[in-house]
């Protein structure tokens, strides 16, 4: 369930090891992770050093799921048909197919969007997507 943490490329990050909240902050504590890959960074001479930074990110991990194959194929024919439609109005055709594939990791907030719509379409059993990985919510800094 655990997986090893992959820095987006596009994020940003933060080099200003004096803040106040630099071991608790996303985009700080991300940059050993990073290897040898190119980053973005931060101007540090235009960062706010007292702990007040706008750019703060708590660096905390949730939950995401990966994939619903599952709960798709167990749905009536009608329903199904339905739940597909409406998960690509809300993600998108080609995301649909990799969200549920779980090429694409679904947030909490994802998943709840997920969650709703099924249960719009009247599927009110109990289910869960098909796995879940621990990673940090790198989408939660634009």
């Amino acid at each position: 369930m655990n997986e090893k943490s992959t820095v987006p490329s596009y994020y940003d990050m933060c080099v200003v090891s004096e803040c106040p909240k630099a071991s608790t902050c996303l985009r700080h504590v991300a940059l050993p992770m990073t290897g040898e890959q190119k980053v973005r960074i931060f101007n540090p001479h235009l960062l706010d050093k007292t702990g007040k930074c706008p750019h703060y990110v708590k660096a905390e991990k949730v939950f995401h799921a990966k994939g619903f194959k599952e709960v798709m194929e167990k749905l009536p024919h009608g329903t199904y048909k339905r739940a597909v439609s409406a998960l690509m109005s809300y993600f998108s055709e080609r995301t649909y197919y990799r969200i549920r594939k779980g090429d694409r990791l679904l947030s909490p907030d994802e998943q709840k969007a997920v969650r709703r719509i099924i249960a719009r379409l009247g599927y009110t059993e109990p289910w869960e997507f098909d796995a879940y990985v621990e990673d940090y919510l790198w989408e939660q800094s634009f």
